[in-house]
């Protein structure tokens, strides 16, 4: 099927983006992506296509060891989450820290400072599991939690070295040094990179500018407006990414609980956690580092949900809320309320499979070939080229897998530092999975968050979208002079950036003060 399909490769990614914009039906707006991917692929035929379409992505994709550890976490988080907020944990989380968090800005810098302790956890859901009952006593709406969880998620993941994010993207560097016959410490090239992923650095930067200046610009705006003056944190016609029942927490009135109920289960999750990543990492022969570079972290994570969420419900039936009988179906309740997430993970992971065998990739890089530039302009074009196919795809990962390999060849040919271009790599993929309605992580944030998913990319983009822009000017100064001159130049574009949005925002404030 390769070099077969052409500029065709792009119908399936931008069918569903379109219909996802417009429809703000996700599941729906996936399914025809890949409906119309696969007619293409056998023939037309659009009959054809839709037992095709099962049989030869849902069931491969899903067969996949990584996929299927990635469903495994969804089902363990789910009934985590929501053993954590049914057994009174977060409740009881929430009394302690809501005495002492007494603004909305307080609680959402303190939702933006425990993504540094939760990094290892998958911290786009641990941080909407524990700080979404405090963000909404406090009217801080859902897509403003939904956008604070996102960036200290993907873009904060893939600036770790300790993560799942991190361990592969050093993978694919070192893939490509020896294939270059490059010497050194791969994990020493990815550690001396991760000033140079612009867009990860700058866009938690930004976001904690936005929060300290309460910088509300665009649907953001609006969001946060209704959240303060009338108490609704989703807007009337949103459809929020998660099946919980208010009504259902009802069992917490007038129940006892201490701070114990949230410290147990939290302590039991890193344990296990730490436990396991320790354990697969073989401590005893590699040490703690090495142990922490080699072991498998992301089991770890699913153990810890596991085991996390198994003592939130001892210490819930301990304190009477519910019974010990009754734990396990508070947990399997738990990972039912989210099945519609595993779903738009298989569509998602289906899409990126059918540009795959259309040779997206493919036909990418021959645009990139015929086009004649100056070496100093291919951080740029990396970083463009992979947050387009990131945005088309939804997935940071895939554009890692395509750019590496084209990238780095290309810097070590034309002299660019290799840290820049890893760079370019890691924040393309970041930008274009942080924009796209059909990124998983960008999903697994509006359903931490509880909020609209299309609302969630409505109201961040413009965030995004101005750290992008200067990310994009920042490699441009770093291919043609230093990397260091790059990272000053985007550090300076995005100032400018937030100057422009704070003189907009303070507009929107005016206008509205005058209207009352």
């Amino acid at each position: 099927m390769e070099n077969s399909f052409g500029a065709l490769a792009l119908i399936p990614p931008i069918v569903a983006i379109t219909m996802a914009l417009i429809t703000k039906q996700t599941i729906l707006s996936l399914l025809a992506g890949i409906w119309v991917g696969t007619t293409i692929i056998y023939g037309w035929n659009p009959f054809v296509a839709i037992p095709m379409m099962i049989s030869d992505y849902f069931f491969s994709v899903i067969g996949n060891s990584w996929n299927a550890s990635m469903i495994t976490l969804i089902i363990a988080c789910g009934g985590f989450v929501y053993m954590i907020r049914v057994s009174g944990a977060s409740k009881a989380f929430g009394d302690v820290v809501v005495n002492k968090i007494k603004t909305r800005k307080t609680a959402q810098l303190v939702a933006y400072f425990s993504a540094f302790a939760f990094i290892y956890t998958e911290p786009t859901l641990t941080l909407g599991a524990i700080m979404r009952p405090i963000t909404e006593k406090l009217k801080v709406s859902r897509v403003k939690l939904a956008y604070i969880c996102d960036v200290m998620g993907c873009p904060f993941a893939a600036m770790s070295p300790i993560t799942s994010y991190g361990v592969y993207a050093t993978g694919l560097v070192a893939t490509q040094m020896i294939d270059l016959g490059i010497e050194g410490n791969p994990w020493n090239v990815f550690v001396r990179s991760i000033p140079m992923n612009f867009y990860a650095l700058f866009g938690m930067l930004a976001l904690l500018y936005v929060i300290v200046r309460s910088i509300d610009i665009g649907p953001m705006y609006e969001a946060e407006k209704r959240a303060v003056e009338t108490g609704l944190l989703i807007g009337e016609n949103d459809k929020p990414m998660t099946g919980d029942d208010e009504s259902e927490f009802d069992i917490l009135d007038g129940k006892h609980l201490s701070i114990s109920n949230f410290l147990v289960p939290i302590g039991g999750l890193f344990t296990a956690l730490f436990g396991v990543i320790l354990w697969t990492g073989e401590v005893a022969v590699n040490g703690v580092g090495g142990a922490f570079m080699s072991g498998n972290i992301t089991l770890g994570i699913i153990t810890g949900f596991f085991v996390g969420g198994a003592l939130a419900g001892v210490m819930g039936a301990r304190s009477n809320v519910f019974s010990y009988k009754e734990i396990m179906d508070k947990f399997v309740r738990g990972v039912a309320l989210n099945t519609q997430i595993p779903i738009i993970l298989v569509l998602a992971w289906s899409i990126g499979s059918i540009t795959s065998d259309m040779n997206l990739r493919g036909y990418l890089i021959t645009i990139v070939e015929n086009t004649s530039i100056a070496p100093g302009f291919i951080p740029a074009l990396i970083f463009v080229v992979g947050a387009f196919v990131g945005f088309s795809t939804g997935s940071s990962w895939g554009v890692w897998a395509i750019m590496m390999p084209i990238g780095l060849p290309m810097a070590h040919a034309f002299g660019i530092p290799l840290t820049l271009m890893i760079g370019a790599v890691l924040s393309g993929g970041v930008f274009g999975d942080h924009c796209s309605p059909i990124s998983d992580t960008t999903i697994l944030a509006s359903t931490a968050a509880g909020a609209d998913h299309i609302e969630h990319v409505r109201t961040q983009l413009p965030y995004a979208l101005t750290v992008g822009l200067s990310s994009a000017i920042g490699f441009i100064a770093g291919g043609f002079i230093s990397p260091l001159f790059g990272m000053i130049v985007a550090a300076a574009s995005i100032v400018i950036g937030l100057a422009i949005m704070t003189h907009r925002s303070n507009e929107l404030k005016q206008i509205h003060a005058a209207n009352k």
